[in-house]
């Protein structure tokens, strides 16, 4: 995540939640549609809209790249 936030830093908000930070929150945890794992990636748009939602951890960091390749203004 380090290389992504370097790169695209000025553009996006990287948040990084603890796990047991989830734990405290799994309604809204939940509510992104991770009720099996309890974890996930989330990237909002602008408006704070979830745009893409991967549960679990089974993304790198191209799918990481494509998620925030879609919430970046389209220039």
């Amino acid at each position: 995540m380090g290389e992504l936030q370097t790169e695209y830093g000025t553009q996006v908000d990287f948040n990084v939640i603890p796990a047991e930070e989830t734990l405290k929150r799994t309604d809204e945890v939940n509510s992104f549609g991770f009720e099996a794992q309890l974890h996930g990636l989330v990237a909002f748009d602008g408006y704070g809209k979830p745009v893409v939602k991967m549960p679990g951890h089974t993304f790198g960091k191209e799918e990481i790249q494509g998620a925030i390749l879609k919430i970046l203004p389209a220039k």
